[in-house]
């Protein structure tokens, strides 16, 4: 079985390897094969020498502006967000200097309201 199913397999693979010659080497083929045309619209309008140099060098000068602009406003985002957390740090800061003065003048506000307050006794 396994003898056959190889004679089968290599007998296959001879026939379609073997040297067949192309369908189109014919010229009368070749006359009745379709036109390839290509379109060359994006070469011809942004090639070289497609635009000229005054015009090149605005749209140039645009995207170098543009790049420019967002280059800045990166920056100013980035601004904005340190003095966000230096301000968020100070505050922060200022609340745990604060607290810290509470807590020392706070158990001198108790002693002196201990001495004045009346104590009630229940019997």
């Amino acid at each position: 079985m396994r003898k056959s199913l190889f004679l089968v397999l290599i007998s296959v693979i001879s026939f379609s390897c073997s040297k067949n010659k192309p369908v189109l080497n014919n010229s009368d083929n070749l006359d009745a094969a379709p036109q390839i045309t290509y379109d060359t619209t994006a070469i011809d309008s942004f090639g070289p020498g497609a635009t000229s140099e005054s015009v090149m060098a605005k749209i140039n000068a645009v995207a170098i502006k543009r790049e420019q602009d967002s280059l800045a406003a990166i920056a100013k985002a980035e601004q904005e967000k340190l003095d966000k957390e230096k301000a968020e740090k100070e505050a922060q800061k200022a609340k745990e200097t604060k607290q810290e003065i509470k807590p020392e003048t706070k158990p001198q506000a108790e002693q002196s309201s201990t001495k004045t307050e009346n104590p009630v006794t229940t019997p």
